[in-house]
């Protein structure tokens, strides 16, 4: 009877509650354990400061090949 009587405008905010728990339900369940866990683990290095910068990274990979850049000289 509430739903019946309601107005549009609660009925589109209980409309969206139930997309956005679906959503979340569903985002949830597409993700594998490993890929939660791996997750987690990378949540944890930032944390923890354990990571590499961008720049260390490219230069390393430049250096290991060399022939996917262009050289810029």
């Amino acid at each position: 009877m509430q739903i019946e009587s309601a107005d549009e405008r609660l009925l589109r905010i209980v409309s969206s509650v139930f997309d956005n728990y679906l959503n979340e339900n569903e985002a949830e369940n597409s993700m594998s354990l490993q890929e939660r866990d791996a997750i987690d683990e990378a949540l944890f290095q930032v944390a923890n400061k354990q990571t590499i910068s961008n720049e260390v990274v490219m230069e390393e990979t430049k250096k290991r090949y060399p022939k996917y850049f262009k050289d810029d000289n």
